[in-house]
């Protein structure tokens, strides 16, 4: 058991730093994280149009809420309901006044889950938050949670660095193998549907084995750490190629998107 305690590392850190910064990637500055954003958007609507989804009739939940950033994917995706789960009551907090048209609750996924129990879903979405359950035990159970809230044939969305080799741990994040995470879906009845890149340049290649390209990636983030100035340029000049390469490769060395399927 992991002595890490997650409500008390996101109540503060969210509290001391309410936006996209406190959920991206903290060292890259706040203009670094907006370009970052903007890729996730472009992936992540694309993903989401391509599933059989009847969008202006779906009820959907967004575990990990957090700034609320994929709540406002769903509703340009002008989907029916829509219901966040955040483990920090900061962010239940800000979310229920911002979005007065959702409804927000606060718990740990991999918990007890009860509040949401006589809900069923189309999509459960948890973007950028599973590989920050270290807990292998409620890791398990986050999954066997999201399958209990889904509709027969309902989609699970959500990304993970889905790596290649063993697992790499930090005090509050486990990236996971994909052997591992496939097997976790598919041993609690998911189907798995694909695995899309998130990021190719813009994220820290944990996935990869090619120490040189690690390297240029630590003296990047030296770089546009030492002002928010740097890190608009820099974010803006990667942008269109990460678009690119996002569309082009089939896989990456940093974070993915994979969608699964409770089976009908």
């Amino acid at each position: 058991m992991s002595e890490f305690d997650p409500r008390q590392y996101w109540e503060k850190r969210l509290a001391d730093n309410y936006g996209l910064n406190a959920v991206g990637y903290w060292s890259m500055g706040t203009n670094f994280n907006r370009w970052m954003y903007r890729v996730r958007k472009a992936v992540f609507l694309k993903i989401v149009r391509s599933l059989k989804i009847n969008l202006r009739e779906a009820s959907v939940l967004d575990i990990g809420s957090g700034t609320g950033f994929y709540i406002d994917l769903w509703k340009k995706l002008d989907v029916e309901s829509i219901t966040g789960v955040d483990i920090t009551s900061v962010a239940v907090r800000e979310l229920s006044e911002k979005f007065s048209d959702a409804s927000f609750h606060q718990m740990d996924v991999g918990d007890d889950i009860s509040a949401l129990q006589n809900n069923k879903y189309d999509a459960v979405s948890a973007m950028d938050v599973l590989f920050h359950i270290v807990d292998d035990e409620k890791y398990i159970k986050s999954i066997e949670n999201i399958y209990s809230l889904l509709k027969p044939n309902g989609y699970f969305i959500y990304s993970d660095n889905f790596l290649h080799s063993d697992r790499v741990e930090s005090s509050h994040q486990v990236s996971r193998s994909l052997f591992e995470i496939e097997k976790a879906l598919t041993n609690r009845g998911f189907e798995i549907v694909g695995r899309k890149p998130m990021f190719v340049l813009m994220n820290f290649p944990v996935d990869s084995k090619n120490a040189l390209f690690k390297r240029m990636w630590y003296r990047m983030e030296r770089v546009v750490s030492k002002s928010e100035f740097i890190g608009f340029i820099a974010g803006a000049l990667l942008f269109p190629l990460e678009r690119f390469l996002v569309s082009l490769c089939k896989e990456s060395a940093t974070t993915e998107c994979m969608i699964a399927r409770r089976s009908g």
